[in-house]
């Protein structure tokens, strides 16, 4: 009888959850370097590439699955979680076959871990040409790489269904033709240069005030660009959801701050708490540009903390400062850019008499599609907060001297 599939699974089960035990992966690694009779090394590989398969048609994708493993794993367990998705986006040929949402998924993984190589051969034996490339075969190193692989698919297998955003692996066609553009794809735009630029420079600069400045004059362009997307459709709402990836610390501040530009931006945004997931719904253009505008922020959010002045305090106070800070900044951050939001409406509401109605069409198509998406939502309090940082966070967002102050 072949022992490899109950052991991997007995170490997987062992792996996470509230009966973890590492005495028992430890012993389950054991076991299989010395199981030689079953090519343990092929068995793990086609048992990591079916829990990856079996993932992704409950609704995980790519990034997803490498984010949460991120958040709880340690890097080498995070390396060889990158290196399956990589192998298995080949073996399924995902960059001929795949919507391009999913394609630049797999291009992300590659980027964040260039360390990483995806063999491919004819066998999808990745874990015995990961030691061959690591080039350790002994024990230490074979029962390390088990360790990993029992932890990896303890956290993966643990995963619940996931509420589906986009097609299938198993709707893909066989191949595609062309390289078709999905409607998330926002092309031909040079407005949208200028956006990232302004966002670039609030990224780079060491001046709040300044990274401030460039921050309202790209939510500036964002409203225009927007409502003259919305103009030249005539009206025409389509609505798409894409998941924003939260991570640690304070992942459900940081969550806030999305939450802000989101609302800001005309998008909903639905929190999964577990999983530091975010899914964004909204219009094409909105959820494009609140995603970059939070990716800029959260930037500036950790350096203005970083920055900022604390009283000394114990370990458990020091974090409970840091959070307070991130939601006061997310909070009054939220409302300066409204009000940068607000003018740019009001200028584009004089140029075109149906805007109201068509902005209060959009909202009523987004809020729609997040009752589809997510029917048993509910809103949730937010935490008690640290007064010192609360008011710390606030005064750091409230320094700017930013160009729509100036204009009143």
């Amino acid at each position: 009888m072949n022992p490899v599939p109950e052991l991997l699974q007995r170490g997987a089960d062992a792996a996470v959850g509230r009966t973890a035990s590492q005495r028992v992966v430890d012993d389950v690694a054991d076991q299989l370097v010395a199981c030689t009779d079953a090519d343990p090394l092929a068995q793990g590989s086609v048992t990591l590439l079916s829990t990856i398969t079996a993932l992704y048609e409950e609704g995980w994708q790519p990034l997803d699955l490498l984010h949460v493993v991120r958040r709880h794993c340690t890097a080498e367990v995070t390396g060889l979680a990158a290196a399956a998705l990589l192998h298995e986006a080949e073996l399924s040929d995902a960059t001929s076959r795949a919507p391009e949402s999913w394609v630049r998924q797999v291009e992300a993984i590659r980027a964040l871990r260039p360390d990483v190589e995806s063999p491919v051969d004819a066998s999808p034996s990745l874990l015995a040409a990961r030691l061959r490339l690591g080039g350790a075969s002994d024990y230490i190193a074979v029962s390390d790489q088990w360790i990993a692989v029992l932890t990896l698919l303890g956290r993966w297998q643990s995963l619940p269904r996931l509420t589906r955003i986009g097609a299938l692996p198993s709707q893909w066609p066989s191949a595609r033709t062309a390289r078709l553009l999905p409607p998330d794809t926002v092309v031909g735009s040079g407005m949208l240069g200028r956006i990232r630029g302004l966002l670039a420079k609030a990224d780079s600069t060491e001046f709040e005030e300044e990274a401030d400045a460039f921050t309202a004059k790209a939510q500036e362009l964002m409203t225009k660009y927007s409502v003259d997307t919305l103009v030249l459709a005539e009206g025409r709402t389509d609505v798409m959801s894409r998941r924003v990836h939260v991570d640690n610390p304070h992942a459900d501040a940081r969550a806030q701050l999305l939450h802000v530009v989101a609302t800001v931006n005309r998008t909903r945004v639905v929190w999964d708490t577990d999983h530091a997931l975010a899914t964004v719904v909204g219009a094409p253009v909105d959820v494009e540009q609140t995603e970059m505008l939070f990716t800029s922020l959260s930037v500036q959010a950790a350096r203005a903390l970083a920055r900022a002045p604390r009283p000394a305090r114990r370990k458990k106070a020091a974090s409970g400062f840091d959070t307070a800070f991130l939601w006061a900044y997310a909070v009054r951050l939220g409302e300066r850019l409204a009000e940068s939001d607000a003018l740019a409406l009001e200028e584009a509401s004089r140029r075109s008499g149906e805007l109201l109605p068509m902005l209060a069409t959009q909202t009523v198509a987004v809020e729609a599609e997040v009752e589809r998406l997510f029917p048993a939502t509910r809103s949730v309090r937010g935490p008690r907060l640290d007064l010192a940082g609360w008011e710390s966070g606030r005064a750091a967002a409230n320094e700017a001297d930013l160009p729509a102050d100036r204009q009143r």
